[in-house]
């Protein structure tokens, strides 16, 4: 090649590499942009995690508004009924006070309840049939869901079908869950001293006060009267992750009950979702004590 040649070659390498320098750029830019593109980063979310952890859960829930009072549906005739009344319930002939009683069934029979009638005073009669036996109870005496027997030191008392006793070493402290539920539906502390010091769920905020809902003049066993005092309490959202979703919104009803008898003292501690729930007046109308 003459000196002519390869002057003429100089200036065709130099626009070759300029070209080559120019189309690298957006190439490698491109190739840079798309890696990045998929493999999106996390970017702070502004929705509200339902299980946030404790160093980031709120410190309480609003208290919600209470629920409206809810009316018990009746069943349709026939159905079973079992006896809830620690002293039993008195078959009569007829739908009175004053017939004839046939027999007394005690608390826990089942029996099938095929008619209904209201006395004079208006209570609500079920005829019921059991065996070979037939006659009249007060509905007030028996309930229409399944019951089971539950007691501990100094007292006894039925309880719903899905409502158990936990298990525990303090023979003064009996705790009562409902399937599925975190929170329990009973504490009962029972003592012989003249003090109790009442034991509330972990799953309460401490620092919270209960807020007074309303009390009630009740009778428990042979103690008449007896103060139940309802008030609501707030749930840790910080151990109850779910709390805004419940039922009672972390806010539950807790029914506070202290009975004393002659030589002991029980104090009954209710968790709901209700402010006069049909559950606790169940439990406590079937509560047997010493």
């Amino acid at each position: 090649m003459d000196m002519r040649s390869a002057l003429r070659l100089i200036p065709l390498m130099v626009i070759g590499a300029v070209a080559a320098f120019l189309l690298a750029g957006p190439l490698t830019s491109f190739y840079k942009t798309h890696a990045v593109a998929s493999r999106p980063q996390p970017s702070p979310s502004t929705t509200i995690d339902p299980h946030a952890s404790p160093t980031t859960c709120p410190a309480s829930l609003p208290m919600p508004k209470a629920p409206a009072a809810s009316t018990p549906s009746t069943p349709s005739l026939p159905f079973p009924i079992w006896v809830n009344d620690p002293l039993g319930v008195n078959l009569r002939s007829a739908a009175s006070a004053t017939s004839t009683r046939l027999a007394t069934l005690t608390q826990g029979t089942q029996a099938t309840a095929d008619g209904r009638a209201p006395d004079a005073s208006g209570n609500t009669w079920y005829h019921i049939t059991l065996g070979s036996q037939a006659g009249w109870v007060r509905s007030d005496f028996v309930v229409t869901s399944a019951l089971h027997a539950a007691s501990g030191s100094g007292w006894s008392l039925m309880l719903p079908q899905g409502y158990q006793v936990a298990s525990s070493s303090n023979a003064s402290l009996t705790t009562v869950s409902k399937t599925g539920d975190d929170l329990p539906f009973l504490v009962l502390q029972t003592t012989t001293s003249d003090t109790l010091t009442v034991q509330l769920p972990g799953l309460l905020r401490p620092d919270i006060a209960p807020v007074a809902d309303h009390t009630a003049t009740i009778a428990v066993w042979s103690v008449n009267p007896v103060t139940e005092q309802v008030s609501r309490v707030a749930l840790d959202t910080c151990k109850v992750t779910s709390a805004w979703a419940r039922p009672d919104q972390g806010w539950p009803f807790m029914s506070a009950v202290y009975v004393h008898t002659k030589g002991r003292n029980y104090e009954f501690s209710f968790f709901t979702a209700e402010p006069n729930s049909t559950i606790v007046k169940q439990v406590l109308d079937s509560v047997a004590l010493s």
